[in-house]
């Protein structure tokens, strides 16, 4: 008896060559999610830094500026022909002033937040919308925009550590359209290939930045903020007891430059007081 025999469609060589695409897309598309979940974590966590920062020492350095600049005005109203000591006071009120524009109203008894610590359900659910909703992985301009918009929303609710609007937003783009594909094999091919090539140029795009971010000041500090947290020590409460320190002598050089302003104020009044008492002789 003879087997029955069953047609198998071979695949075109595009279905072939889309396959391929899919699958490397795929994997680019896993390479993006854990990237930009670095550079949003990175992000976040240098940005809490900063806040700490400015609340626990620069506050305090900006109070020290201060000083700094009263001092120096108030050598320079002693010697008020003295152009360098005019210029040392200007410079140094322009300084104070942008400490203070810098900490603006952040106030040393505000209430300090816990530093940002991502759950992994936090970090999975970021990884899951990013891989779906990536606004390089849209297939035009107009899908990319609506992408940019929702992407935006996805990071701030990470940034908030908000796992139940990261959920609502991941149900609520898997319901929507723009997370059905196309169709037909050759547009499709030609869909996949841009998409490719716009993952690879914001994979490196978030490398550029990353790198970018630890070369900063900021980042640097938080190398530096971490390795002596492994010493138990804390480095942040070690920098603002230091720069008490420097305040406390600041405060005591303006009271040195007081006095001397008053001991020379009295002298000047002593020596008026002198000339008017005494007679004048008459002109004979």
């Amino acid at each position: 008896m003879k087997q029955p025999h069953f047609l198998v469609k071979q695949m075109t060589p595009e279905e072939i060559e889309l396959e391929k695409k899919r699958a490397e897309l795929s994997v680019l598309e896993e390479e993006l999610a854990l990237k930009e979940l670095d550079l949003t974590t990175l992000q976040v966590d240098l940005e809490d830094l900063r806040h700490r920062y400015l609340r626990i020492v620069g506050v305090k350095l900006a109070r020290l500026d201060d000083l700094e600049a009263q001092i120096a005005e108030i050598l320079a109203r002693l010697d008020p022909k003295n152009e360098d000591d005019r210029k040392e006071a200007d410079r140094s009120r322009t300084q104070a002033q942008e400490s203070a524009n810098t900490t603006g109203s952040i106030a040393e008894e505000e209430y300090e937040t816990e530093p940002f610590k991502p759950s992994e359900n936090l970090k999975q659910l970021y990884r899951d919308l990013a891989k779906k909703v990536h606004p390089d992985l849209a297939p035009d301009d107009q899908t990319r925009e609506r992408r940019h918009r929702f992407m935006q929303e996805v990071n701030q609710a990470y940034s908030e550590g908000n796992e139940e609007r990261l959920r609502s937003l991941l149900n609520e783009w898997e319901s929507s359209p723009d997370s059905v594909s196309g169709e037909g094999t050759g547009a499709e091919l030609i869909r996949i290939i841009r998409q490719i090539a716009r993952v690879r140029v914001r994979i490196e795009a978030i490398i550029q930045e990353m790198e970018h971010h630890k070369e900063s000041e900021l980042y640097i500090l938080k190398l530096k903020i971490d390795e002596v947290q492994d010493e138990g020590r804390d480095l942040m409460s070690e920098m603002a007891a230091e720069v008490d320190g420097q305040i406390k002598d600041a405060d005591a050089r303006r009271s040195d430059v007081n006095k001397r302003v008053n001991i020379i104020s009295d002298l000047f009044s002593y020596q008026n007081h002198r000339k008017k008492s005494i007679p004048v002789s008459p002109v004979r």
